[in-house]
C-alpha cells in the first residue's frame, strides 16, 4: 500500500495527515494527527481520486466519505 502525505498547513488540515489506499480491498486508509487510523471501506478509485483532488479535503472526508461508507477505527499501538 502506498501513502501519500498532505502538509497540514498548506491544505488547512486539523485532523489527519496521510491516506494510503488498498486496491484490492478498496480500504482507504485515514492517519490522524492522535495516532488513530481511519479505515473507510469500499471506496471506489473514483472517490478517492476525487478525495485526493479536493480543494477541502476535511470536507470532503466528513461530508461524502464518511457518511456513506462503513469506519473502523483502529487505535495506535502506543
Amino acid at each position: 500500500m502506498q501513502f501519500t502525505t498532505f502538509e497540514s498547513k498548506e491544505w488547512n488540515l486539523k485532523t489527519f495527515h496521510t491516506i494510503g489506499y488498498q486496491k484490492d480491498s478498496k480500504t482507504l486508509h485515514v492517519c490522524l494527527h492522535g495516532g488513530s487510523t481511519l479505515e473507510v471501506q469500499d471506496v471506489t478509485e473514483q472517490r478517492l481520486f476525487e478525495f485526493i483532488l479536493a480543494p477541502y479535503k476535511e470536507q470532503y472526508l466528513q461530508n461524502q466519505l464518511l457518511p456513506n461508507h462503513e469506519v473502523k477505527i483502529v487505535q495506535s499501538k502506543s
